[in-house]
């Protein structure tokens, strides 16, 4: 049976000495306003797992501090737990940086006992007979690694081994403990003073993906375009009202270790009877804080998925990307909340009417045998302003969907594209399709033979590309162009009819 073990806590900080003997400690809780601005991971291209982003972000915080005058000591309470110190940047201070630290240690239940080996503090437990509460003081003398060693004014005993519902209060938070991840930085004001500083850093555990949906009206020639913009934070620091960026392109970047979160999970192991080596049945506990009646737990997050149900009517179109250099910027119109260890849809961008072309595709190698097998059916946008477009689109996944004359949508087909700039073709997977099907044969000379059956009541236009980028490819009266420096074979094949090629 799980049973909770409860850590009552009484909130009295004291300032750390190191902290003490270099001047007085300005605590900043949290920003006044936030900007987050996410890189991808330069690989990404399946969904994102929140234990394991490759991405990052830049975090610009500003802040409203009062200075003491002469030394003091400014800790950043609420920065993200994969920041990069090195990194960190602060504007605003009048007597600049003298040193900056990252502190790792989190407040959990096994940092506690941790910081309080050798000190008093109370076990409440619930008496054997009465059923009553009763508190006593308590010493640590073990502890938090293979369980808690307590001694009572009647001997010394492992925490959790009575087999009564126990809990410890403290009457203070060790010294150097922060529920929060601290930056802190050593400056010397000349006068006592309210600055405005602004605390910019690198801080991994972030990325972002693209997601299309492209709707076709029932009986039109144009698709409507819209595309999310999903954003992953893995960290543990939420970030309120932020002003979100996310940057589209890859860029060079030197891999930097996380410092890991000293927030180690509390352990308690006991055997009641018989010996250390006795067969014994374990027994696990919840373990949880609570701190002036407010439950703070601490928990694995676990990998999760969310079925997509049908896109909701799109909002707003969203500014359009800005040049960073040969990268792309894209910014979230309005503040939104990117929550801890959590995703965050919005508006990417929006695009009507866009005219499309409906092609049958089907890669093949020179000399593959290929019996008649189905090709797939994309959706063909050039991405050019006077075709609707006109607009650099990131990687991503794409969702088509067709609008039925009854007005239903329906879905036919998922892919994916990959970075296109302005100017360039546009595919949208659509699904396969068993109606228009292709085939290769290789004869005895060496020459492959191309043949595309169409099974539809009207004509259709295929695209066959044929070997790799360079390949020296010569097919029969010049019917093979170069496209992505592939040499293609396009037929456009009449209704109920076919179309062969050799090549060479």
């Amino acid at each position: 049976m799980r049973r909770a073990f409860a850590l009552s806590l009484l909130l009295a900080v004291a300032s750390p000495g190191a902290a003490a003997a270099q001047g007085r400690v300005v605590t900043s809780a949290s920003p006044d306003r936030v900007a987050l601005t996410v890189y991808r991971a330069p690989y990404g291209q399946s969904d994102m797992n929140l234990n394991y982003l490759q991405g990052f972000a830049l975090v610009s915080e500003t802040r409203r501090i009062r200075l003491p005058r002469g030394p003091a000591v400014l800790r950043f309470e609420g920065v993200a737990e994969g920041i990069v110190p090195v990194s960190a940047v602060i504007d605003g201070l009048p007597g600049g940086v003298g040193e900056k630290n990252r502190d790792a240690r989190l407040l959990s239940p096994a940092a506690l006992i941790d910081g309080t080996l050798g000190r008093r503090v109370t076990l409440t437990r619930t008496h054997r007979a009465t059923g009553r509460q009763i508190s006593e003081d308590a010493t640590i003398v073990a502890g938090p690694a293979r369980g808690v060693v307590v001694r009572t004014a009647t001997g010394v005993e492992a925490l959790r081994c009575s087999g009564l519902r126990e809990k410890l209060a403290f009457d203070a938070v060790p010294a150097g403990l922060s529920a929060k991840p601290v930056l802190s930085v050593t400056t010397v004001s000349p006068v006592a003073r309210t600055v405005t500083v602004r605390l910019s850093y690198l801080a991994s555990g972030f990325d972002w993906r693209a997601n299309y949906v492209a709707t076709i009206p029932a009986g039109g020639g144009t698709i409507d375009l819209f595309a999310w913009l999903t954003l992953a934070n893995g960290d543990g620091t939420a970030f309120a009202d932020a002003d979100v960026s996310a940057v589209a392109g890859r860029l060079n970047r030197v891999f930097t270790r996380r410092i890991p979160a000293e927030v180690g999970a509390l352990r308690l192991s006991c055997y009641p009877l018989g010996t250390t080596t006795s067969d014994l049945r374990h027994e696990s506990f919840e373990r949880e804080i609570v701190m002036s009646a407010v439950r703070v737990s601490r928990n694995d997050v676990g990998i999760f998925s969310v079925n997509t149900p049908p896109p909701p009517p799109a909002p707003a179109a969203p500014p359009p990307p800005e040049d960073l250099g040969d990268l792309k910027l894209y910014r979230v119109p309005e503040r939104v909340t990117v929550t801890a260890r959590g995703q965050k849809q919005v508006a990417l961008l929006a695009r009507d009417t866009v005219p499309f072309e409906r092609r049958y595709r089907r890669a093949v190698a020179p000399g593959q045998m290929i019996l008649p097998t189905p090709t797939a059916l994309t959706v063909v946008l050039r991405n050019r302003k006077d075709a609707g477009l006109g607009l650099p689109l990131p990687a991503g996944g794409t969702a088509v969907y067709a609008v039925r004359p009854g007005g239903d949508r329906l879905l036919v087909g998922q892919g994916r594209i990959d970075d296109r700039a302005e100017g360039e073709t546009v595919r949208i997977s659509a699904g396969v399709s068993s109606q228009v099907q292709l085939e290769q044969r290789v004869e005895a000379g060496g020459d492959s033979v191309l043949r595309v059956t169409n099974a539809n009541p009207w004509p259709v236009t295929i695209d066959v590309p044929i070997g790799r980028p360079g390949s020296a490819i010569k097919g029969d009266r010049d019917a093979l162009v170069q496209v992505d420096g592939v040499m293609t074979w396009s037929p456009t094949v009449p209704a109920h009819a076919e179309a062969e090629l050799r090549y060479r």
